[in-house]
């Protein structure tokens, strides 16, 4: 299982990949993961593609898809890690950059559980 600091890392990556800045970066996810895909798809079918680019194409319309959902994962175990710094009283860092949050989340996650294992010790 992931630290709380791996997950708000992987989270920060694939948010900066996946969440679209503009309108073409909106263009080029749903090509890369629906348009392109069934295009090669019906080349191939066609008699037109070949299997290398179906293989290709294939491969990385897997890839994006993994990557989204593993970022869906993600965005509930930041969200968790918010909460859970909430309820603490927390959060006990702070940033000036909204796009660096996971990691304050991340710290009280690191913090409460630190504090309840040493309560538990006694």
């Amino acid at each position: 299982m992931p630290t709380p600091f791996e997950s708000a890392e992987r989270y920060i990556q694939l948010r900066s990949k996946y969440v679209p800045q503009t309108w073409g970066d909106t263009v080029l996810r749903v090509q890369d993961m629906i348009l392109a895909p069934m295009l090669v798809v019906v080349l191939t079918l066609l008699g037109t593609g070949d299997l290398p680019m179906l293989a290709s194409t294939l491969y990385r319309t897997y890839q994006a898809w993994s990557e989204w959902f593993e970022l869906t994962t993600l965005r509930f175990e930041v969200q968790r890690m918010y909460l859970t710094a909430m309820k603490s009283g927390g959060p006990f860092i702070t940033t000036n950059d909204p796009f660096y949050m996971p990691y304050v989340w991340a710290d009280a996650e690191v913090r409460v559980n630190m504090h309840s294992s040493q309560g538990q010790g006694r």
